[in-house]
């Protein structure tokens, strides 16, 4: 099998409004079905979980989730089995991230489901998975659109080949997503230097308000 994507990087700059990521796969097997799943850079994600304090509503609980994706998306040409796709990590539900302070397998449900949710609201975790065109019997194509605010990053496209709940073949491609020109200088200052980032922004804000102020004081 091969699997090649359009265009292996994504660039956002100022104005950015999306972007559509098609890949194209072809395989020598006959009767074969195929998945094709995008995952994004992994990350620590806490959960929390309101209540009663008081008689205040606050953050009572918090859940942390270690190796979490920043964004997932998948489309294939059926339905794969439960127990093949949680095998092979197939599905946002059946990836390796997990609970880092809570062992109680109960709690752990219930936030892992609020951490679904709350993804998917955003648009970085589908609700269903998409379809893949089947071009011929050994040729097939996707596309991904990626939001606005996707988050930035290396991404991997992991293809499979897949006959029933046998998987015949498996490839992986990687995808950039990065800030360029102005928005990535801003951004790297940000990260390079955060504490003359920090000390600017808040001058600037400074600036901003006295000249405010004067300007209304004259009027």
């Amino acid at each position: 099998m091969s699997a090649e994507l359009a265009r292996d990087h994504v660039d956002i700059s100022t104005g950015f409004n999306g972007e559509t990521i098609a890949l194209f796969a072809t395989t020598d097997e006959d009767n074969a079905d195929i998945i094709i799943s995008i995952k994004g850079p992994e990350s620590t994600v806490a959960v929390r979980r309101k209540g009663r304090v008081l008689g205040a509503w606050m953050n009572k609980d918090t859940v942390e989730f270690r190796r979490v994706p920043a964004y997932y998306d998948i489309a294939s040409t059926f339905a794969p089995d439960e127990v093949f796709a949680k095998e092979q990590r197939i599905g946002f539900g059946n990836l390796d991230f997990y609970a880092e302070n809570e062992s109680d397998p109960e709690t752990v449900a219930v936030f892992k489901e609020a951490l679904i949710r709350k993804m998917q609201e955003k648009g970085f975790v589908p609700e269903e998975a998409k379809k893949v065109k089947r071009i011929d019997a050994h040729f097939f194509k996707t596309t991904f659109v990626l939001p606005p605010d996707i988050p930035t990053g290396l991404y991997t496209v992991d293809t499979y080949i897949v006959r029933g709940d046998k998987l015949l073949g498996h490839e992986s491609r990687e995808l950039q997503v990065g800030q360029v020109g102005f928005n990535a200088n801003i951004y790297l200052t940000a990260q390079e230097h955060s504490f003359f980032y920090g000390l600017f922004t808040v001058f600037v804000a400074l600036i901003s308000g006295w000249s405010a102020f004067t300007f209304l004081r004259r009027d």
